[in-house]
């Protein structure tokens, strides 16, 4: 079983911590009685699988031997229009950048994290319609080369 602590720091404002005794900040807008310091758990799901799916694809091409300049997920959810303002759909989006990249082996990749090994995303899928793109480029993005 995992266990986190939630403590309220001040007004809306939390902080969280878990077994690997990292804190993590959230918070709401100051109109909702936070101070605009931290994530709001919504976004947290989404950084959530982001960052589950992410870790799964990048040990997955590690193993097959593919090296990527570099490697980004973009994480869209569309919210219900009333409360509870669940996410109705997401989607994550796969940006790989390098040379001569095997796009079949990056799309089994993101397949078999989807499918099989991202925690995060198996259970999300469960209540909302989850869809994956990959998107590969040949040139380095800008905010790497300087």
């Amino acid at each position: 079983m995992t266990e986190v602590q939630v403590r309220r720091v001040a007004g809306s404002t939390y902080v969280a911590r878990g077994p690997t005794n990292h804190w993590v900040v959230m918070d709401t807008s100051k109109a909702d009685g936070g101070h605009e310091g931290g994530s709001a758990p919504m976004e947290l799901v989404l950084m959530a699988l982001g960052g589950c799916t992410g870790i799964d694809v990048e040990l997955m091409l590690r193993k097959m031997r593919i090296f990527v300049e570099d490697f980004r997920i973009e994480v869209s959810g569309e919210p219900a229009e009333s409360p509870p303002r669940v996410y109705t759909t997401i989607e994550v989006a796969y940006h790989f950048w390098g040379r001569d990249l095997p796009r079949n082996k990056l799309e089994r990749a993101v397949k078999l994290s989807h499918e099989t090994y991202c925690s995060v995303a198996n259970m999300l899928k469960q209540v909302v319609t989850m869809t994956t793109s990959v998107v590969v480029h040949d040139e380095i993005p800008p905010d790497l080369l300087g």
